[in-house]
């Protein structure tokens, strides 16, 4: 069994001391976000809608510019596609890449000017979905400019409250610049691959139809393609994206601050600007792994090295927060460390070991966290009802041995019993069917009163079977 500890003891501090992050400086670095309505999760969610209206609404004017693209009637127009393509990714890059989302919406926005200005005026659907899909491009160019901004921004910030002493990351950190981020490289790039194979085939056929037949109608590998380019390039971003955060963090000296950190009831933990302040508010998200996570990277002492009053007691992470040192410098994707510090307790042998654990993970973009205000806990109170509880756990443990070791007894006794019944049950069965080692005693055939009085007067019971032959 192992418990958070709610303030470092100084073993668990960098030799030097570490920064505070202030109330005052988290504020400010909370603020620095961006507004709700363009936050990641939200913004996606807005552009989904915007992109599949303007779709809805320049479908029929699309289908006949991309019928009027070759050189003959129902060809396929291969210049338009790649902003089709964009279009249509925009809502998930804008959710997980904010940097190629600039990109792509500049020309996005080109490309529907340029067929806003040669779309015909009288048709006012196809005019809404081509300044619709202006607004996409228009929203999704300033929420990613806004992100990156807020992304340096917090960063600055947070260096500021570090000051300009960085560090070596503890020992025994996963190396997670190894692993993250690899499965979604492969897997977009896959993807894209299928993609790429999908509109070689239909460029192709294309290119080799005949002169006299029909223009080959490569729409359908268009529409296959774009759904796995749209996932494709969303995932090896992703990839790549993680994999570059966790070098950064590994390649080089990181900032560091101490903080608090606190467990929201859906798992997620939410960092604090400190464990002590109770008006403090969370700041930004993180979700531990098994893999980049080592609970006992140091053992710092035993139960008699460190004093609850001294703040070195256990708490329940999901009513208040723990101190932690952050490495790194924290904003919405960045990677970075965590070092805490557990009491691994065994509960029947009355042992305790205090190490120092630490934590790798990205920062996620969430917003709701649903964690309310906190009081902290008494140290004296809450060590006193855990060393009353491990004694009722102690307790319920010994009546449960005797409990059980009472049921062995009787089962054995139980045994006993009937081992004997069924010894005397064997002799009783020889005696009625004439065993020979009960011939000899007082009521067998061979005494007076069971042959003279009764049964060797006749012939069928002594002569011919019993007693008559002896």
């Amino acid at each position: 069994m192992s418990d958070y500890v709610k303030r470092l003891p100084s073993a668990a501090l960098p030799e030097g001391g570490v920064a505070s992050w202030s109330v005052a400086d988290a504020e400010r670095w909370r603020k620095a976000r961006v507004p709700a309505a363009f936050a990641p999760v939200p913004g996606s969610w807005v552009l989904l809608g915007l992109v599949a209206v303007s779709y809805v609404l320049t479908s029929e004017f699309s289908a006949s510019r991309w019928s009027s693209g070759g050189s003959a009637p129902g060809g396929t127009d291969w210049l338009g596609y790649l902003p089709t393509v964009l279009l249509a990714a925009l809502p998930l890059w804008y959710r997980y890449l904010p940097v190629p989302t600039v990109p792509a919406a500049v020309v996005v926005a080109v490309d529907a000017a340029v067929s806003l200005a040669s779309s015909d005026a009288d048709d006012r659907l196809v005019t809404s979905g081509y300044l619709l899909a202006l607004t996409v491009s228009a929203w999704a160019f300033a929420g990613a400019c806004l992100r990156l901004r807020a992304r340096r921004k917090q960063r600055a910030l947070a260096l500021a409250a570090a000051g300009r002493r960085r560090l070596e990351l503890p020992d025994r950190v996963p190396e997670t610049d190894g692993y993250r981020g690899f499965r979604q490289f492969y897997l977009g790039l896959a993807l894209c691959l299928i993609a790429g194979a999908i509109l070689t085939d239909g460029l192709v056929e294309g290119l080799t139809a005949s002169d006299r037949a029909p223009a080959y109608d490569a729409v359908g590998q268009q529409g296959a393609a774009l759904l796995f380019l749209v996932a494709g390039t969303t995932v090896y971003g992703r990839g790549h994206v993680a994999y570059r955060a966790a070098r950064r963090l590994h390649e080089e000296p990181q900032p560091t601050l101490l903080v608090g950190v606190r467990i929201a009831p859906d798992g997620y933990h939410w960092l604090y600007p400190d464990a002590r302040t109770t008006s403090g508010r969370p700041l930004i998200a993180y979700l531990p792994k098994g893999r980049g996570t080592d609970r006992a990277a140091r053992l710092l002492g035993t139960s008699s090295t460190y004093r609850a009053s001294d703040g070195h007691y256990d708490i329940d992470p999901r009513s208040e927060p723990f101190e932690a040192v952050l490495y790194g410098a924290p904003w919405e994707g960045a990677e970075v460390v965590l070092e805490y510090v557990v009491i691994e307790r065994s509960t029947y042998q009355g042992s305790e070991r205090t190490y120092a654990g630490v934590m790798v993970a990205p920062l996620l973009p969430r917003r709701r966290h649903g964690l309310g205000l906190w009081q902290p806990a008494d140290g004296a109170a809450r060590d006193a009802a855990r060393r009353e509880r491990i004694c009722k756990e102690e307790q319920e443990k010994r009546e449960r041995d005797e409990r059980r070791e009472a049921r062995l007894r009787r089962q054995e006794r139980a045994y006993r019993v009937r081992g004997t019944a069924r010894r005397r049950g064997s002799g009783a069965r020889g005696q009625r069917y004439g065993r020979p080692d009960s011939w000899g005693g007082g009521d067998g055939c061979g005494s007076s009163h069971s042959c003279g009085g009764h049964g060797c007067g006749s012939g069928h019971g002594c002569g011919g079977h019993g007693c008559g032959g002896h």
